[in-house]
């Protein structure tokens, strides 16, 4: 019995390390630009393009778009440009 919970234990440790490590890793190359947006704005104090991170976004949305922050989430959400920096590209251009 002690030996099954070693082993359970074993797994468990290594099964939530390769989780951690992923996520880690940030959004895959197939997220949409908002999810890239927020991997690299967060947590808050991480990025220098939005050092208050999504708080930080919300505001620059709200104050510079005179629109419902809605469409601008779902028009950024829409592209797939597989990287941080091409969704900059994307929405600069």
């Amino acid at each position: 019995m002690l030996k099954k919970l070693a082993i359970m234990g074993v797994a468990v440790f290594f099964v939530l390390g390769a989780a951690s490590s992923a996520l880690a890793a940030g959004p895959s190359e197939h997220a949409s630009c908002m999810g890239h947006e927020a991997s690299a704005i967060s947590p808050p104090g991480s990025s220098e393009e939005f050092p208050n991170g999504m708080p930080g976004l919300r505001a620059f949305i709200g104050e510079n778009f005179p629109v419902p922050p809605g469409v601008i989430y779902s028009t950024i959400a829409k592209l797939h440009e597989g990287s941080h920096e091409a969704c900059d590209e994307a929405l600069e251009g």
